[in-house]
């Protein structure tokens, strides 16, 4: 039992009465990059719940109580509803009522109210640049700390965890090409690869920012301004990572989000589509290859390529005998040799059936449909650069996917990126409002896909 969380419960009420969007920048942010999330809070007859459930319960149900009147129905609302309870369901059919109940809550506080914080306080709370920036620093200082971890193999959050939180949580170990994978506190280098990836993206969007200011203002370190800083943070905690899916995702959500930034819109929305198109019939042929090895003589990354490749087949079996709503997460029946499903479409396939792939589907069409309409009334050169990097998120991490599972911080950001992208809305304004370039449905449906 790791009673010290509730620390973070009592701290995101007090900071809650100042206001919403400061429990949301100064302490759901904090936990949610800072907190390996397997760290529980365990209390007898009660549910386990983990650092990001703690806080984010009262933010959002007390941002939903004192600011309903701002809530707008939403479509994506529905499918959020259904894919968290459809879950709880599935697991109540494999895994019995007790099992899913203790489930059920870090469900509803890390998805369902990640969701209501993404569209309910940062674009109506007016604090889009306080948030990516708070985000944005969190994750450079993540990946200067993990150097560490690279170098002497020494992961120091999972160490400081076991000292404030007085208790002990397996700290999986990968090592490539001789290097130790960092991790950092979050689930995975897998899992790590997708937050650096995310927070890379945004910190372009703050470099592109201060430079519309002429980077009045900008803090610096050590000689070099913040925002480059963090990007070098960002990055190196990527690399580190030695994660190959999450570093073609930042590729392709970084070829995307350059339309926005770019000063020539059209051209860049061109290079995009021709970088898809390439990386597109690269990848198909690169798979044929990988699918047709000789395993006696492969390298452990074909090997380990290879492995993704067979997944399918695999497990395409057991997906149709899950039905509609699969055979949970912790039951469904694992292959000899294939126990992990390193395909997050897969997976949820097979854990969530047709149910919860179908729902997943939908939230990110809701999510492109979103910052597709945004991008078509922005009016603000600075918003329209936001928005193509949120789409440069989304596309690269629906690449990532392809090659592992989404879980633990990034599933969180996932569904406040989607709760985030159904209340967009121009901030920029002044001397930064520059006017933004026209920018057709057509091209940015082309660029995107």
């Amino acid at each position: 039992m790791h009673l010290t969380l509730l620390a973070f419960f009592v701290l995101a009420i007090v900071k809650f009465q100042k206001s919403a969007e400061s429990a949301v920048l100064d302490v759901f942010l904090p936990v949610l990059l800072l907190v390996p999330m397997g760290f529980t809070l365990g209390i007898a007859h009660l549910p386990p719940l983990s650092g990001v459930s703690l806080v984010t319960l009262p933010i959002a149900t007390g941002a939903l109580a004192s600011r309903w009147s701002l809530w707008r129905y939403r479509r994506a609302d529905l499918w959020v509803l259904i894919y968290v309870f459809a879950s709880s369901y599935t697991d109540y059919l494999n895994l019995g009522l007790k099992s899913a109940l203790d489930i059920m809550p870090g469900s509803i506080c890390e998805l369902l109210f990640a969701y209501v914080i993404g569209k309910l306080l940062i674009e109506q709370g007016g604090i889009r640049e306080k948030f990516v920036r708070r985000l944005v620093t969190l994750a450079g200082a993540i990946g200067f700390i993990s150097v560490v971890e690279f170098v002497l193999r020494q992961n120091l959050f999972f160490q400081a965890g076991r000292l404030v939180f007085l208790g002990a949580i397996y700290d999986y170990v990968q090592i490539r090409s001789g290097f130790r994978r960092v991790k950092g506190p979050f689930l995975g280098p897998e899992a790590a690869g997708i937050v650096f990836m995310m927070a890379l993206i945004l910190a372009f969007w703050l470099w592109f920012l201060s430079k519309s200011r002429g980077n009045a203002g900008e803090p610096k370190y050590l000689g070099l301004r913040g925002t480059v800083l963090w990007i070098a943070g960002i990055a190196g905690g990527l690399l580190m990572t030695i994660s190959r899916g999450p570093w073609i995702g930042a590729a392709l959500g970084t070829v995307i989000a350059r339309i926005g930034l770019a000063k020539n819109t059209r051209l860049a929305a061109i290079f995009a589509l021709l970088f898809c198109v390439a990386g597109g019939i690269f990848f198909k042929h690169r798979v044929d290859q990988i699918a047709h090895l000789d395993l006696q003589t492969a390298s452990e990354q074909e090997a380990t390529a290879y492995y993704r490749t067979q997944l399918y087949a695999v497990y395409e079996q057991v997906a149709e005998e899950g039905g509609l709503f699969g055979w949970s997460a912790p039951a469904y029946p694992r292959e000899p040799g294939a126990d992990s499903i390193d395909n997050h479409y897969l997976f949820l396939w097979v854990a969530q059936g047709k149910i919860g792939l179908w729902m997943f589907c939908l939230l990110v069409a809701e999510a492109v449909l979103g910052i597709a309409m945004a991008i078509r009334r922005s009016r603000q050169r600075l918003d329209t650069a936001f928005y193509y990097c949120l789409a440069g998120i989304l596309a690269g991490l629906l690449f990532v996917l392809w090659t592992v599972f989404l879980a633990g911080q990034g599933l969180v950001l996932f569904f406040l990126f989607v709760g985030w992208s159904q209340s967009l809305r121009d901030q920029s304004s002044g001397a930064e409002g520059l006017a933004a370039p026209n920018v057709s449905r057509f091209s940015f449906r082309r660029t995107f896909a």
